[in-house]
């Protein structure tokens, strides 16, 4: 909050003005303060308590950011930064790891996805500091990225598809899958772009890139796989999937979306987009208007949760929303090195009813 400065030098006066400039000048002062109170209020930390704990993960040191259900089985799974693997929480509650860690070439672990059709896992997986045992090369070695393409059933990883040119930055982010298997990848550095792995070619390619859409994030598609939805810097844009037209999605001018409140992971909902806010702690969800070009109306479905230390990705079961609550991507010293356990606190996943 900023404070204006306020000159409250007088000039002399006597008698009857003096009482009168003394009382002008409390009047003021309480003007003021209630202002300021005002203000501070409006600046404190909102909160809005409306999500539960759906289950807790003991491995402190997991710095998670995806996760992803299987509708078949009722699983979840969760992908690790910090060790490149990914846990499996059966619909039993047993917890084991789906892959280990490192397993495959796997760096990273972001954004994930289950098709259910195809019984496959998709995974994007980026080198990156949160990495153990990461060192940096970016000049002469740049970074790798891929796609991930993992059997539900056996864990075995079918392909991969890498982007690993020698001084390029890569960072594919999240992804969301068609009906007819098609997959769509956001990547971030070296070229803002959507990528795509077209189900019947099975070959990772680009779909777009614009600067129109910078440093994109989230990513999802309608119920009919017409329009597709990714979170960016700026705020949510729109790609029409027959026409490859792109559009960002206009919001009301109190809606602010963009920047620190810009939108990690995302997710269509009857109409609507799920978003989760991680540098203001916020998930939110926005109704669209009937051709799903602009934002109508929003409503908070959390704030700052006590459980929250920078939100990230979630998926959608039925009408309810489950999400990463703890990814504790702040966690790191200043040389990068990881808080020792006692710092650190178990992986929160939490759920909020997201049905109107």
């Amino acid at each position: 909050m900023s404070r204006a400065k306020v000159n409250f030098d007088l000039p002399p006066v006597k008698g009857k003005e003096f009482f009168t400039m003394k009382k002008s000048k409390a009047l003021i002062l309480i003007t003021l303060c209630l202002f300021a109170i005002d203000m501070i209020a409006q600046d404190a930390h909102q909160v809005l308590n409306q999500s539960n704990i759906a289950f807790t993960i003991p491995e402190k040191d997991l710095i998670p950011e995806s996760i992803a259900y299987d509708h078949a089985k009722g699983d979840f799974y969760i992908g690790s930064t910090r060790k490149g693997k990914i846990v499996k929480l059966s619909k039993t509650g047993v917890l084991s790891d789906f892959v280990t860690s490192r397993q495959d070439g796997l760096w990273m672990v972001i954004g994930m996805k289950i098709d259910p059709t195809r019984n496959i896992l998709w995974v994007c997986s980026s080198e990156g500091e949160n990495l153990e045992n990461y060192s940096p090369n970016d000049a002469r070695n740049g970074r790798s990225a891929g796609v991930f393409k993992y059997d539900l059933t056996t864990g075995r990883l079918i392909k991969k598809y890498i982007l690993d040119t020698p001084g390029e930055v890569h960072f594919l982010n999240d992804l969301a899958i068609a009906d007819n298997g098609d997959v769509y990848v956001t990547h971030m550095f070296e070229n803002h772009a959507i990528y795509k792995i077209a189900h019947k070619e099975d070959v990772l390619t680009s779909y777009y890139t614009s600067d129109l859409i910078s440093y994109p994030n989230g990513i999802s598609l309608s119920d009919d796989d017409g329009r597709l939805y990714v979170s960016y810097a700026e705020g949510i844009a729109m790609i029409d999937i027959s026409t490859g037209a792109v559009q960002k999605v206009s919001t009301p001018d109190n809606l602010k979306i963009a920047y620190r409140e810009s939108i990690d992971g995302l997710y269509f909902y009857q109409n609507s987009l799920i978003g989760i806010h991680p540098d203001i702690k916020t998930v939110q969800q926005f109704f669209l208007n009937e051709s799903g070009t602009a934002i109508t109306n929003s409503r908070l479905k959390e704030v700052n949760h006590p459980m929250m230390n920078n939100p990230t990705t979630g998926e959608l079961v039925n009408d309810t929303f489950y999400y990463i609550a703890n990814a504790q991507f702040g966690s790191f010293s200043e040389e990068g090195v990881l808080f020792p356990l006692d710092k650190l606190f178990e992986v929160c996943v939490l759920k909020v009813p997201v049905k109107f």
